[in-house]
């Protein structure tokens, strides 16, 4: 009997491990302090004569957002842009990236310096009723969050050669990515973040790492404010 008994706590002793160590996890990377750190800028960087440095930067693309509105880059000249790509009859990985940057949003909703931009990349199928109907599942009209669609030729190259997010599948007219990609007021792409992970833990670590990095360009404007 003795021997059962101890089988028993030892069962009982696992199962109360894998329920509270990854609460406890999370517990304690909620409470990390944040600490600055300066975000990379990506994609081609060349040097002037001057020294200077000219990084790649976004070019302007015309957009129509699930609203209807026409809509483009000029409008989103004072703010942080959180963009990914999806399409509105993704069974899973869309879902289930537009799930964790809808936890973003709600965390910067009172912050108009941080927008949301979601484009489809099947915007023959994606229409404007279809994006409003997609838009109302993740609460996006009180989030600072459009999402948008537009010709396809124009949004392919944007995603490809601008948001440097995914590449064409060899042999099919068709791109897909579960990133997010930050980027600053200037239109440069400073971080390209996975959204989604194979176990919860990852799946936090990730919405961590996106947040601490919008918060690291807040910073670094707040700075420059301040520098003044």
């Amino acid at each position: 009997m003795r021997s059962i008994d101890k089988k028993g706590i030892v069962r009982v002793a696992a199962v109360a491990a894998i329920i509270l160590l990854p609460i406890l996890g999370i517990f304690y990377l909620g409470k990390a302090k944040w600490v600055h750190k300066p975000l990379d800028y990506l994609g081609q960087t060349e040097t002037l004569p001057d020294g200077a440095k000219q990084y790649h930067t976004l070019s302007d693309i015309q957009l129509t957002d699930h609203t209807g509105k026409t809509i483009n880059l000029a409008g989103f000249d004072s703010c942080v842009i959180v963009a990914n790509i999806f399409f509105a009859s993704c069974p899973e990985i869309c879902p289930e990236m537009n799930k964790q940057v809808q936890t973003i949003a709600e965390k910067f909703y009172r912050n108009p310096k941080v927008r949301f931009l979601s484009v489809s990349i099947d915007p023959e199928s994606d229409s404007v009723p279809v994006l409003k109907n997609y838009a109302a599942r993740f609460r996006a009209d009180r989030l600072n969050w459009q999402f948008c669609t537009g010709s396809k030729k124009e949004i392919y190259d944007w995603v490809i050669n601008d948001l440097l997010l995914a590449t064409e599948q060899k042999g099919q007219d068709f791109i897909h990515d579960d990133k997010v990609v930050i980027i600053d007021r200037e239109k440069h792409v400073r971080a390209i973040l996975p959204t989604r992970g194979d176990k919860n833990k990852d799946r936090f670590e990730a919405l961590k790492r996106i947040e601490e990095d919008i918060n690291n360009l807040l910073y670094e404007y707040r700075q420059k404010e301040l520098d003044k």
